[in-house]
């Protein structure tokens, strides 16, 4: 979609969008930014596990936390600014496909090198929905919503950062680690072909992206 098309697309819908494409978007806004919260904590309780299967020292299996963490810290900031001249709407739904990919990656890593690999490109893909997370809000709710809106989405993060080592037990008294990130597979496809469809357009801005300053 052009820059044209899409401010007139913003312009056909000023004060957020239509129902019910608003629920639509929601949900996909919330199950991205679910995932990638619940990322960078699920994985904690199942790090002695990955290092016994490795047969790797626990001080090791520690980058496997690490190189999602740096990887969405390194280009969140970047990502950001990025939406701005593509578009909030395709950096999420770019970030949401590196992320299911790396996801079935890291369900696949054969050693614990590949999994840390994985591990950095899921959170690539994590800080891609991250970064427009709060600017897709903004442009899908009504302006007269707007704080409960951004309410609900604090709440989301809260309770996808909290209940992370939960549900991070329970899928491990019943299957492989594997599945903590296999189950992403799934569930990003869903987010995914929702958001194709639902997340809003907004207006961009006609300039290039700072590489030199992104990367100081």
């Amino acid at each position: 979609m052009s820059a044209s098309s899409a401010a007139a697309a913003s312009a056909a819908h000023p004060d957020g969008l239509p129902l019910p494409r608003r629920y639509w978007a929601i949900a996909a806004i919330a199950l991205g930014i679910t995932m990638s919260v619940l990322d960078s904590t699920i994985v904690n309780v199942a790090l002695p596990t990955i290092a016994r299967d490795f047969r790797a020292a626990s001080a090791a299996s520690i980058w496997v936390i690490n190189a999602y963490q740096l990887a969405i810290l390194l280009v969140l900031l970047p990502f950001a600014s990025l939406g701005e001249i593509v578009g909030y709407r395709r950096v999420s739904q770019a970030g949401l496909a590196v992320f299911t990919v790396a996801s079935l990656g890291c369900a696949f890593a054969p050693s614990l090198l590949a999994l840390s690999l994985a591990r950095i490109v899921q959170g690539i893909g994590a800080a891609g929905i991250m970064s427009v997370n709060g600017a897709l809000v903004r442009h899908t709710y009504p302006h007269r919503s707007l704080g409960h809106a951004l309410g609900i989405n604090a709440f989301v993060v809260a309770t996808a950062s909290a209940v992370g080592p939960t549900i991070a037990s329970g899928v491990l008294a019943v299957a492989n680690w594997r599945w903590l990130f296999g189950i992403n597979v799934p569930l990003g496809a869903v987010a995914i072909a929702i958001a194709l469809w639902a997340l809003p357009d907004s207006e961009r801005t006609p300039r290039r992206l700072n590489i030199a300053g992104a990367a100081a």
